[in-house]
């Protein structure tokens, strides 16, 4: 195991992200697999051993949670994933997502979160080619069984939908695989289609929009997209 890393708050909060634990900054949604950061204000939680003070998210509740995409700044705020199931670590499914698509898995490492508590993730990185720029990173509350995983591809890349598909294909018991995959390409078309009318409205080709939120047994799952990346979050048992 290597050397635990200290990540620093602002990259820290699936929404719905969800990987891979955690919260997420606004304008950087595709750099952590953690969960978002409400958009009202949040109670300051006490102070990490760092000495900076973590936020508390106010968490959406279930069904408050959007059906439809929206714009980053109306995300809703799901926390950190938790256990999908007792004695789930997902490796299996890991390492055939990892064969599939030509993904380089790292070792495990340990960051800690905004609470000051310590998570493991492993994370994995497409190589050369076509694959260059896929990326998943999966996260253990527990550092043994799985709570989170982030799958990103870039938005024109050939292949995305299918790498996201698998991605939603979870071995854990309760997921409904068909219902994923039909939200997947609602979610992926609504988000292309706010994402190109928010651009055109503000002129900004950095903007950032969010999917509505499958529940599926014992996950939520949420699609982010940014100027030229996508990034699904799945995260174990996050909704309040």
């Amino acid at each position: 195991m290597r050397t635990a890393l200290r990540v620093p708050v602002v990259l820290m909060a699936v929404a719905i992200g969800a990987a891979g634990a955690v919260s997420c900054s606004q304008s950087t949604p595709e750099k952590t697999a953690a969960s978002e950061r409400s958009t009202a204000a949040a109670p300051k939680a006490a102070a990490t051993p760092s000495g900076t003070p973590a936020e508390t998210p106010i968490l959406t509740p279930a069904t408050d949670l959007p059906k439809h995409a929206v714009a980053g700044k109306d995300r809703p705020s799901i926390g950190a994933g938790v256990t999908m199931a007792a004695g789930y670590t997902g490796k299996d499914f890991l390492s055939r997502l990892a064969k599939n698509w030509k993904l380089n898995l790292e070792e495990p490492v340990k960051q800690e979160m905004p609470n000051g508590k310590m998570r493991t993730y492993i994370h994995g990185r497409g190589g050369t080619g076509s694959d260059n720029g896929t990326t998943v990173s999966a996260g253990f509350a527990d550092h043994t069984n799985l709570s989170s995983l982030l799958c990103g591809t870039g938005t024109d890349k050939s292949g995305a939908l299918d790498f996201l598909a698998a991605c939603t294909e979870l071995d854990v018991a309760g997921i409904d695989h068909a219902k994923a995959s039909s939200w997947l390409k609602q979610a992926k078309r609504e988000t292309d289609s706010l994402y190109k009318e928010r651009a055109a409205e503000t002129k900004n080709k950095k903007e950032y929009v969010v999917s509505g939120v499958l529940t599926s047994g014992p996950v939520v799952m949420v699609l982010h997209r940014t100027y030229a990346t996508y990034s699904l979050r799945i995260l174990g048992h996050a909704a309040a």
